[in-house]
């Protein structure tokens, strides 16, 4: 079974009409009805900012959107299901450790990439450094703290997330 959420109008509408056995919901993630535990992958581009999304379920974490995204798809998940996400260097690089504290609570990483600055110009107008990881959700929370839940500095003093300081084959720009 194939589901999507959407929430521009118009591309919704195009997934309806290409992927027509589909689940496709035309709204935003907060409002879309999905059932817990039960999706064997979460695939997106999560949207990036600094707000939060009015998600009475989740308004407690204070999380930015993109951090929502993956509090909201690991309940989504079965255990044993995989997140693979585009987002942006601030959900593994920003100081605050909270979100990726919860995601480790809750999910092993399976690896991430780092992409260049400009991946995204040609056809988003941006430039923003971004990250693909890929999450694979545990039976139950533990309380652990891997090291890609901490930071590091480079060598030129830059804040990096400590698995791209241990993996820098795993940075491509």
């Amino acid at each position: 079974k194939f589901y999507g959420v959407e929430l521009d109008s118009i591309t919704g509408r195009i997934s309806k009409q290409l992927y027509q056995k589909a689940n496709i919901q035309v709204t935003g993630y907060e409002n879309a009805l999905l059932p817990d535990n039960y999706f064997d992958c979460v695939i997106g581009n999560v949207p990036f900012g600094n707000f939060q999304v009015n998600d009475p379920q989740y308004n407690r974490l204070h999380f930015p959107i993109h951090d929502y995204f993956f509090a909201k798809s690991i309940d989504k998940l079965r255990t044993g299901g995989i997140i693979a996400f585009i987002t942006s260097s601030g959900t593994l690089d920003k100081k605050d450790d909270r979100a990726r504290k919860y995601i480790a609570e809750r999910c092993d990483l399976i690896g991430a990439v780092r992409l260049p600055n400009n991946a995204f110009k040609a056809n988003a107008g941006t430039e923003v450094v971004s990250d693909i990881l890929f999450l694979q959700k545990r039976d139950r929370p533990i309380d652990i703290e891997p090291d890609w839940v901490h930071l590091g500095e480079n060598e030129d003093g830059f804040a990096i997330n400590r698995y791209f300081l241990d993996d820098p084959d795993m940075v491509l720009g």
